[in-house]
């Protein structure tokens, strides 16, 4: 099932049905500010084993998952961190960051990497504001196409012609040029750059 909305300002009555779909344990690929991703329910144990098999991360593996949260306040919730690091997320987001912490006991552990980390996003997007709140929970984010693959114009029609047997849905917002997100882990002393993308370089 492919869906068509409009990415800068979508009616909830469209993305109605991949709610509805990621409430249920599917998983769905939707716009975000950095591309197409795949996105399922947090509390979906089904869904965050599908989506690992399709990003190809191992449980117990050092490369950490992401979820996609609404208000800054989550970051508290769902991760560990100091004031320092709470200043500079409200200084930076909503944006194209994905910032990396250790995780809270309300994370489920299948989300957990090897290091019980999780990275944490809050993208300036509509699509994924309005899909965070139909649902009444974070989503996990991966995005379609891999940082270390050779960029190129993604388009929905063809996600939904490839992963069919794995999605339950594709909002098609039209053709994206996926630019990746700035990824900054936040440790005890510093915070340590570990991609450079489409987010500045926080002071």
């Amino acid at each position: 099932m492919r869906l068509r909305v409009d990415i800068e300002r979508p009616a909830p009555r469209k993305l109605g049905p991949a709610a509805e779909a990621v409430r249920k344990g599917g998983v769905i690929i939707y716009p975000t500010d950095t591309g197409y991703a795949f996105g399922c329910a947090l509390s979906s144990a089904k869904g965050i084993s599908t989506l690992r098999r399709l990003k190809g991360i191992e449980s117990g593996s050092r490369k950490h998952l992401a979820m996609m949260v609404s208000e800054i306040a989550d970051f508290g919730k769902y991760g560990i961190m100091d004031n320092r690091v709470f200043r500079m997320a409200r200084r930076i987001l909503p944006g194209p960051y994905t910032i990396v912490l250790k995780a809270s006991q309300d994370v489920p552990r299948a989300m957990k990497n090897r290091d019980h980390e999780i990275g944490l996003r809050m993208p300036d997007n509509a699509v994924c504001r309005m899909l965070v709140d139909l649902v009444g929970e974070p989503m996990l984010v991966g995005s379609v196409t891999s940082a270390e693959e050779e960029p190129e114009l993604e388009d929905a029609e063809l996600y939904e012609a490839r992963y069919r047997a794995d999605v339950a849905c594709v909002i098609d917002g039209g053709p994206l040029w996926p630019e990746p997100s700035t990824v900054l882990r936040a440790g005890h002393d510093e915070i340590e750059v570990l991609r450079e993308g489409q987010g500045p370089i926080p002071d």
